[in-house]
């Protein structure tokens, strides 16, 4: 594959500019030449120097397709291109557009070309036990040599007696068959598409319950008191906030009952940590309040915009299924579903990583005022059913008097 590569460039450069389009834009027009010696010599040198963007940009083409779908695509480019400069330099007569064509997909195209060669190495490096690895590099480099020694000798014998377009397809076909051949390299680890990276936010970090945290990434309830504490440690490390998906409605359809009996634990421990937070931020300094929000708005960032995207589809999947399992019709009247939703979830002051020290404590106090209403709501302050009503009563009182506070 890596000699093919190499003779297969042959055909792009140097053939096709010299001797093609030294033979199209100058030699065949000595009285009224397109490219003058010296255009011909600087495109030489700059054609040269494209190698550096194509070095540039290999590192994100494999992290895209691999060392081996890099290396396929780069023979293939370097195939199509020369097709297309050999057609255009064989365009009669020639004239100035057809030069600035030829030369502006040259210099476009060649970077893309440097691609298949820059990937031997790094693919020998993932195939070959770490004992053999610098014998492998010095057959590789000694291939590579006996070829780029060897095939400008016999590619100029062939366009002498046979013409200069059956070199050039010699070499199309070469670089072809060099991409066919690197075909089964996709499929060796090493050499395939990079796994992408687990973000911290997906995983369990060092020193975590790593039971407890596979759980709430598979979408299972773990206490909220176990997940708050989770990340409030990584708070305190400067980390990222577990990020934890939503199972489908259809897998917990037959477990409603028992989430909504763990809500009441759920809600309470947070109206009482809400308290928490709003104690120990009231102490707080001006500089100290900065530092946290600044590690709240970085915590509260993922890595994947696209994953937090899809969790809230996913959310909204789950309400949506719910809500017409549950005998709604939001087809026949979404305004009023929404008003629901409005009055169910009211704004808690800011959006998540946008929090200041201005807007901090007033989403602390809506935070908790929302838990005690949906207490209140569901009946969890009520501890006998026997006094129910007056437990209600003093509840609206505490209620109003709490909000009156506020």
């Amino acid at each position: 594959g890596a000699l093919g590569d190499n003779v297969g460039s042959s055909g792009l450069f140097p053939l096709c500019l010299s001797p093609l389009a030294y033979d199209a834009f100058l030699r065949e027009r000595p009285s009224d030449p397109i490219m003058s010696e010296v255009a011909y010599k600087w495109i030489s040198v700059l054609v040269a120097l494209m190698v550096v963007p194509g070095t540039m940009v290999s590192p994100w083409i494999y992290n895209k397709l691999g060392l081996a779908g890099g290396c396929i695509g780069g023979n293939v480019i370097t195939g199509i291109v020369t097709i297309a400069l050999l057609y255009i330099a064989q365009i009669r007569p020639a004239t100035g557009g057809s030069f600035g064509v030829f030369v502006a997909l040259l210099y476009v195209c060649f970077p893309f070309t440097v691609i298949s060669q820059l990937s031997t190495g790094p693919m020998l490096e993932a195939v070959t036990p770490p004992p053999k690895r610098g014998f492998a590099q010095g057959v590789n480099i000694t291939i590579m040599n006996f070829g780029a020694a060897v095939s400008p000798f016999l590619l100029g014998t062939v366009s002498d007696n046979f013409g200069t377009p059956i070199a050039i397809w010699i070499c199309i076909i070469i670089s072809f068959l060099a991409g066919v051949v690197n075909i089964p390299l996709i499929w060796v680890k090493g050499c395939n598409v990079p796994t992408k990276p687990v973000p911290p936010e997906r995983k369990a970090l060092k020193g975590e319950d790593a039971e407890l945290v596979e759980k709430a990434l598979k979408g299972e309830w773990i206490p909220a008191q176990d997940l708050e504490e989770l990340n409030e440690a990584r708070f305190e490390r400067g980390q990222p906030y577990l990020i934890v998906p939503p199972r489908s409605y259809g897998e917990e359809k037959d477990k409603l009952a028992l989430l909504r009996r763990r809500a009441r634990k759920d809600f309470l421990y947070h109206k009482k940590k809400s308290r928490e937070y709003l104690a120990k931020f009231a102490i707080a300094d001006e500089e100290e309040l900065e530092a946290i929000c600044r590690q709240v708005n970085q915590s509260s960032t993922a890595n994947d915009p696209e994953e937090v995207k899809n969790i809230h589809e996913a959310m909204g999947k789950w309400f949506i299924d719910y809500v017409v399992d549950s005998g709604y019709s939001p087809q026949t009247d979404n305004v009023l579903m929404k008003q629901a939703i409005m009055t169910t979830f009211p704004p808690v002051g800011s959006v998540p990583g946008s929090y200041t020290p201005e807007n901090l404590e007033q989403v602390l106090l809506d935070v908790e005022k929302n838990y005690a209403r949906l207490m209140e709501l569901e009946g969890f302050d009520e501890e006998k059913k026997g006094r129910a009503t007056f437990q209600r009563v003093l509840a609206n009182a505490r209620s109003v008097i709490y909000q009156q506070n506020i």
